[in-house]
């Protein structure tokens, strides 16, 4: 068994995978699909993949800042999965004012602000948490 602020770093790196397929396969293909006169598809497709890139990057930080010890750059993982679920803000507000054709995609682009939010407040809180616990295997 692992000790319980691994399990909370190794939750929140889930979180974030979950957030870049989210992103990938739920939000992606209605805005490149978007016609509505505000949208600009090329660009807004291209920053979305440019976050589930990211989403992903931070992931495998987090697992591997986990494995070897490292707390402080592991604290800076999670302030940028939490940067990372901000900007999502903007995106979903401003989709929502593009028609009923991207709705679902508002949904899910909100569920993604939360997992990364979530993913951010877990990898922050490992981060804090004393020495002593990580070292406890129970």
């Amino acid at each position: 068994m692992h000790s319980w602020p691994r399990r909370i770093l190794v939750f929140g790196a889930a979180l974030m995978l979950a957030s870049a397929a989210s992103l990938a396969f739920g939000v992606i293909p209605p805005v490149g699909a978007d016609t509505s006169p505000l949208a600009i598809p090329e660009r807004a497709v291209r920053a979305l993949w440019v976050v589930v890139v990211l989403d992903v990057l931070v992931a495998g930080a987090a697992v591997a800042s986990g494995r070897v010890g490292y707390r402080v750059p592991l604290g800076v993982v999670g302030i940028v999965a939490l940067l990372l679920g901000l900007v999502l803000i903007d995106a979903a507000t401003a989709l929502l004012a593009h028609g009923p054709g991207t709705h679902g995609a508002v949904v899910v682009l909100w569920l993604c602000v939360g997992f990364g939010l979530g993913g951010g407040l877990s990898m922050v809180a490992s981060a804090v948490t004393p020495r002593r616990y990580w070292d406890n295997r129970a």
